[in-house]
């Protein structure tokens, strides 16, 4: 069972104001778990970086999710 784990909106303000994020703390944006926020970036649904073997999210890819969500 995935724990989901939510942010404050100080926190995700802080997140936000950043150019990237991790998985986990676009997870925690999101309101989703840990583990579905993994399966979504490797399937393509949550746009990533990758830089090495870390795995960066572009804070615009969450607020165009979050405004497709909307419509």
């Amino acid at each position: 069972m995935t724990a989901t784990v939510t942010a404050t909106a100080e926190e995700i303000d802080k997140i936000m104001s950043r150019p990237t994020c991790s998985v986990d703390d676009a997870a925690r944006v999101l309101g989703i778990g840990r583990i579905s926020a993994y399966k979504a970036v490797n399937s393509g649904e949550i746009r990533s970086i990758r830089i090495g073997k870390r795995i960066l999210i572009p804070t615009d890819a969450i607020r165009e999710l979050l405004q497709g969500s909307a419509a």
